[in-house]
């Protein structure tokens, strides 16, 4: 495991974000797309991922001063446009296919 994907439980995080570990747990409770991982004992360990997302969360709630509603928006709407972008390459990467095939089949081989 790499240094960036090293998971880090949720005491660590609270210090690192300067956010108390209750505010986190109801993040977790209202915000759909944080998901930390959870060891049997209940433990919950984020990835750098999930730091990133709750950094994002942080500065929507308090510096842009989205609500939890407008927080869950941004985000459907942000997976919403990734999915397109992803939708966009693949197309693109299988109209290329399409093109090789052709000039491949033109060229008789």
């Amino acid at each position: 495991m790499t240094r960036n994907n090293v998971l880090k439980k949720i005491g660590l995080i609270s210090k690192e974000l300067n956010l108390p570990i209750y505010v986190i747990r109801f993040w977790e409770k209202k915000i759909n797309i944080l998901k930390p991982i959870r060891k049997p004992g209940g433990t919950r360990y984020y990835s750098s991922n999930q730091m990133q997302i709750l950094k994002e969360i942080k500065f929507l709630l308090q510096k842009k001063k989205y609500s939890i509603e407008g927080v869950n928006l941004y985000f459907k709407e942000k997976n919403k446009s990734n999915v397109q972008s992803k939708k966009k390459v693949i197309i693109n990467e299988i109209e290329d296919l399409i093109v090789e095939i052709r000039n491949t089949i033109s060229n008789g081989a």
